[in-house]
């Protein structure tokens, strides 16, 4: 089991503290990240709040993309790993609230996550992903190559097959990203990436 704490405060500028206890393998942390977004674009719905994560997760996305193949020092020298230019990761100054994701599962298993959240705003809500999101991309190179994929897989779900608020995309919109990704990276393998 894993555990993340997040300390999220009101004001946008503050930063996000993420305390992690235990382990989660490196390949685990985009299952981890897809179903908690999927899970957080679910509980948001169709508000405003749900559209900027999403501008902001498909901007990145895009440019992101065309740059994964590139060497990673070079993408981190030139800021392209910053997924959210106003979020910072480190101490919180200021009230803040907690949020608390478990995550379970055995070897073999599809891992599950328990999130406990109290009461948030939509804003600090949507907030989550991207916090993980970052704080992932800043420990793990593959991460950082591989959500790009991911995210716009997840864009064209939601704009094709489901919408996030709809029961089904909780478990579908994962799996469909996970898919896609790995279509995308076996053709890359094969050097029929279109």
């Amino acid at each position: 089991m894993a555990t993340f704490e997040l300390h999220l405060s009101p004001s946008e500028t503050s930063p996000v503290m993420i305390r992690t206890e235990g382990e989660l393998p490196e390949y685990g942390q985009v299952w981890i990240w897809d179903m908690l977004y999927a899970r957080v674009m679910h509980e948001l719905g169709d508000c405003s709040e749900a559209r900027e994560l999403r501008e902001q997760l498909e901007l990145w996305a895009v440019n992101m993309s065309s740059k994964i193949f590139q060497p990673f020092d070079h993408i981190r020298s030139k800021g392209h790993l910053d997924i959210d230019p106003k979020l910072k990761l480190g101490e919180v100054s200021g009230p803040a609230q907690m949020v608390r994701l478990e995550i379970h599962g055995a070897a073999g298993e599809l891992p599950s996550i328990r999130m406990e959240a109290g009461e948030l705003s939509r804003a600090l809500r949507a907030r989550i992903p991207l916090a993980l999101a970052q704080h992932f991309i800043n420990a793990n190179e593959l991460f950082a190559k591989e959500l790009p994929i991911h995210i716009l897989a997840f864009r064209k779900y939601y704009s094709d097959v489901r919408t996030p608020d709809a029961a089904e995309s909780l478990e579908e919109a994962p799996m469909f990203a996970i898919q896609k990704a790995l279509e995308y990276f076996q053709s890359a393998n094969r050097g029929t990436v279109q």
